[in-house]
């Protein structure tokens, strides 16, 4: 898959600016951590996509909604704009390629994953120790930074793959369960 050259220099450059001094404002890391999830839906791949949009769901009312929102008809994978839909603990999940869950949604990771089986669709957090029970992508803060830990284990089963030059800047991979 040919990943366009601007789209490596803007994760190249998100990359870079968080290896700087960040400052610690709040509203710069959701705004750093929205910038990720974007870029983690331009660097996975999909075994097909819809025709539309792209789905990206958001588990809940999360910290990150107002920065969210921002994403809302940006272009991804096949020039898809990304549609942004809010989804509760229970609802389907049919048609989401990306799935966010943050810490505050904890409690439903059993049963999402369990409904997600085998389902490609990127599973991203940014509670901490959720990669290691099957969430592809966990974000974190390390320092001044934010990083990002994959577990491609979950992504193989999930039939996703990445492009070589994210699992290149992700501060850990998993290859087992």
């Amino acid at each position: 898959m040919k990943i366009a050259v601007r789209h490596v220099l803007v994760l190249v450059v998100l990359y870079l600016s968080t290896q700087g001094a960040m400052a610690d404002s709040v509203v710069e890391e959701r705004a750093m951590k929205a910038a990720y999830l974007y870029n983690f839906a331009l660097f996975a791949e999909w075994p097909s996509l819809p025709d539309v949009n792209f789905r990206l769901c958001v588990l809940g009312i999360t910290q990150l909604d107002d920065e969210l929102a921002h994403l809302q008809g940006k272009r991804v994978q096949n020039g898809l704009p990304i549609d942004i839909r809010r989804v509760l603990s229970g609802d389907s999940l049919m048609g989401c390629q990306v799935l966010y869950i943050d810490e505050q949604n904890r409690r439903a990771l059993g049963s999402l994953l369990g409904q997600l089986a085998a389902t490609p669709v990127l599973t991203i957090t940014d509670a901490t120790g959720f990669a290691d029970q099957g969430v592809m992508i966990e974000m974190r803060r390390q320092g001044q930074r934010i990083v990002f830990d994959v577990n491609l284990f979950a992504a193989r089963q999930a039939h996703l793959g990445f492009s070589s030059r994210l699992l290149k800047l992700a501060s850990f991979v998993a290859d087992r369960s």
